[in-house]
């Protein structure tokens, strides 16, 4: 997956690329992970990093600012807890993501330092705010398949957010969800303006079933 097929996803809004997977049978919706900062937009590849329940037998060792610094520029840090009521990561973490040329981070857990979050350049996502550490979870592996608020993460996948949330877009098939949603865009925009002039329904029912076809 090319950084160029990230920048040009990041284009179109949750909702297009949501009914671009649907086109092809896709899924990867994300439940409740929001942004910290309202007027957002984000697109890279995911790198994965698994957190599970704490057993406490002296596992691997971990250190995510070295990891962080690790990644290419662009990429997206993405927390898979199993939805942790504790936080992942705060402003210092956030931070060091905008210091390496991230473009975002994103986990299922909660986050701290909210108010500082929504100030921040690079966009922050987590599934709320909260003030519990997270000492009841612990590192398990990265770059692994996890499960992020209900959607299946691969480290390579395209994850796209904005005020909606986030879509996953499997790594293998960011070209062709790009293909659709290219079209879809403008069947979008066929359909507002349908609506504004009070067109008739089976033109405006013509609109809306050439969105579920898939482009050839």
């Amino acid at each position: 997956m090319s950084g160029d097929i990230a920048a040009k996803l990041k284009m179109f809004p949750t909702g297009v690329i949501c009914d671009a997977l649907g086109r092809l049978g896709l899924s990867g919706f994300m439940d409740g992970v929001r942004p910290f900062r309202r007027d957002v937009k984000m697109a890279g590849r995911a790198r994965t990093v698994q957190y599970g329940s704490r057993r406490g037998d002296d596992g691997p060792k971990f250190n995510i600012y070295a990891f962080m610094r690790s990644l290419e520029p662009g990429d997206i840090v993405v927390f898979g807890t199993n939805g942790a009521k504790s936080w992942m990561y705060g402003e210092n973490m956030a931070h060091a993501a905008l210091y390496a040329k991230l473009a975002g981070v994103v986990s299922d857990s909660m986050a701290r330092d909210a108010d500082q979050l929504a100030d921040l350049e690079i966009p922050c996502f987590a599934a709320g705010s909260g003030t519990r550490p997270p000492v009841e979870i612990e590192f398990i592996a990265t770059d692994t398949i996890i499960n992020c608020a209900g959607a299946q993460v691969h480290s390579g996948d395209v994850l796209v957010g904005d005020g909606d949330g986030i879509v996953v877009v499997p790594g293998r098939r960011a070209a062709d969800v790009l293909f659709q949603a290219e079209e879809l865009e403008d069947l979008e925009g066929q359909q507002e303006r349908a609506i504004a002039a009070q067109a008739p329904m089976p033109e405006l029912a013509a609109i809306l079933g050439q969105k579920k076809i898939v482009r050839k």
